[in-house]
């Protein structure tokens, strides 16, 4: 248990301290003060835990004094990210985006650390866009490093397949470039069974973890107030993909919920739907108008998307007391408002695919739901899947299946349509991530 004190005289170094840091240097002196003052200096002793991961992300800390020790849990066992010297800023991301701990920190050596509650976090970041701004920019620059790694890492694999593997790889894990020396520990240890082990791919598997840490957890209807009841499931083409969904309460009474496919498949295309994700969690906050919510999230994501990738998007914010529906659909397939009196109304849609032109044209949509009506959400993934001879799944399938199933719950609705998509497919493989979503409305 780490000791607790206060700041005390400490405030104006921890203040200084604080300002220096990239994500906080546009803060004015009042901003750090305060975040200072509502902080609490924290003592670890070389071990203690600090964050771990999967709790949930209340608060932020800033490195004093000593350094710490980054870890994934992984059904592989545990890899080793990376140390962090004093400076040092945690659980920022995590803070503003709402997600839980995707890792674990522990002290290395003895730690003094300041601890941001989330609350303070939030104001701050309210009152300083470009705080918001420069956790963003960060975030990319810590998904290019992990890029380049799994990058590396696939090279190496590959070589090991066909047999054709260099020596100078080997000395290139051991030695790792400057720019990958945070994850010197995981290639000295990949170094070491890698000829052993052709067949282990550590990269992948803490990928699909962070992957999954990044959807939202399983929530009961009492969670929202008893008005709705939400189930998802994902199934990627591979180890990880590049569809997601989201659902989180806005405010005491609207809950935002999305759905989305990001081109491509694999670690780029994971990549570019946490940064979608995390964008989109962060505008929705800040905007009350949907619209520009997603305006602002295109053009975040246009700014240096020198991979020209882009994403689909169906984003709805449900009013709990009134059932009234808001939404933008931005390229995505339609989704189903399951009425009911047996009717099926698709919801057009609105705008263009984010990340494709910076300054597109946003409108809304608006539906309203009555008690027992339904809304079902999917990713190209079902209608487009193929079977052995090559033919689609396709909308009119799917819609028979809805028509079939829709008198099930939302859990049995979603295996019921992607046991149907299976059942079409037979023994061809999965060619794209599939993605469903339901939400039955029960005010």
């Amino acid at each position: 248990m780490a000791e607790v004190s206060t700041v005390g005289a400490d405030g104006k170094a921890l203040a200084e301290i604080l300002g220096a840091h990239p994500a906080f240097a546009g803060c004015s002196a009042e901003t750090l003060a305060r975040l200072v003052g509502a902080g609490e200096l924290r003592h670890f002793r070389p071990g203690d835990v600090l964050v771990q991961q999967g709790e949930a992300s209340d608060a932020a800390y800033l490195i004093v004094d000593g350094e710490v020790e980054v870890t994934v849990d992984s059904s592989f066992g545990q890899v080793h990210l990376a140390h962090l010297p004093a400076k040092s800023l945690i659980g920022d991301f995590g803070v503003f985006a709402n997600l839980p701990r995707t890792a674990t920190v522990r002290a290395a050596a003895a730690v003094r650390a300041l601890r941001i509650g989330r609350d303070a976090m939030l104001m701050a970041g309210r009152e300083n866009p470009e705080l918001l701004l420069s956790v963003i920019s960060q975030l990319g620059q810590r998904i290019g490093a992990v890029n380049q790694a799994v990058g590396f890492y696939t090279n190496a694999l590959a070589a090991l397949e066909r047999h054709d593997f260099d020596p100078a790889i080997l000395d290139t894990l051991l030695n790792p470039l400057p720019e990958l020396i945070d994850f010197a520990q995981t290639f000295r240890r990949m170094a070491e069974q890698i000829i052993l082990r052709r067949r282990q791919h550590d990269e992948m598997a803490s990928a699909a973890i962070i992957q999954r840490a990044m959807l939202p957890a399983a929530r009961t209807p009492e969670e929202f107030g008893g008005h709705v009841e939400i189930h998802a499931e994902m199934r990627p083409a591979r180890e990880v993909g590049g569809d997601f969904y989201d659902f989180l309460m806005l405010d005491d009474r609207r809950l935002g919920f999305s759905i989305g496919d990001v081109c491509g498949k694999g670690v780029p295309a994971s990549l570019f739907m946490a940064i979608t994700q995390t964008v989109m969690r962060l505008v929705a906050r800040q905007e009350g108008d949907l619209a520009t919510a997603i305006m602002r999230a295109n053009d975040l994501l246009c700014t240096d998307n020198v991979s020209s990738m882009f994403a689909t998007l169906f984003y709805g914010v449900l009013d709990l007391e009134t059932g009234r529906l808001t939404y933008c659909n931005c390229g995505h397939n339609p989704p189903f408002i399951l009425r009911g009196d047996g009717s099926l109304e698709p919801m057009k849609n609105t705008g263009s695919p984010l990340a494709i032109f910076e300054g597109a044209p946003y409108k809304t949509g608006e539906a309203m739901l009555a008690p027992g009506d339904r809304l079902f959400l999917y990713t190209d993934g079902v209608t487009e899947a193929n079977d052995p001879d090559s033919a689609l799944y396709g909308d009119e399938r799917l819609l028979a299946a809805l028509e079939g199933t829709r008198h099930l719950p939302g859990r049995e609705l979603i295996d019921a349509v992607v046991g149907s998509v299976d059942e079409f497919a037979k023994t061809a493989p999965q060619f794209d991530d599939i993605t469903c979503l339901t939400l039955h409305f029960r005010p």
